[in-house]
């Protein structure tokens, strides 16, 4: 066997890199900002498609804003809550009338 012919049997044959294209490489940068912006984009836009819309207030308006906002109606509320919770103190048989006897 020759010495060219063991240089033959080593032979590995392997596919050849590719020929770079100028033209590709020039557009690889735009082309990502421009997918990244696009993506960004379609982010913004689904979450501000899923943002809670305002509620409309349900429950009854605390006293601090009553006080505010409508004293009047603040006043009458008040009258309400006073009403429900403090003793009647005119009425006969009431919580007050054990104490006024110690007295």
């Amino acid at each position: 066997m020759t010495d060219f012919e063991s240089k033959l049997r080593e032979f590995k044959p392997r596919r050849p890199a590719a020929i770079p294209d100028e033209r590709l490489q020039l557009l690889r940068g735009p082309v990502w900002v421009a997918v990244a912006a696009g993506l960004a984009a379609l982010m913004f836009v689904n979450a501000r498609l899923r943002q809670p819309k305002p509620d409309v207030r349900t429950a009854p308006p605390t006293l601090l804003e009553l006080a505010l906002e409508h004293p009047d109606e603040f006043d009458a509320e008040l009258s309400r809550i006073s009403a429900d919770t403090l003793p009647d103190v005119t009425r006969p048989g009431g919580a007050l009338e054990p104490l006024g006897k110690e007295f």
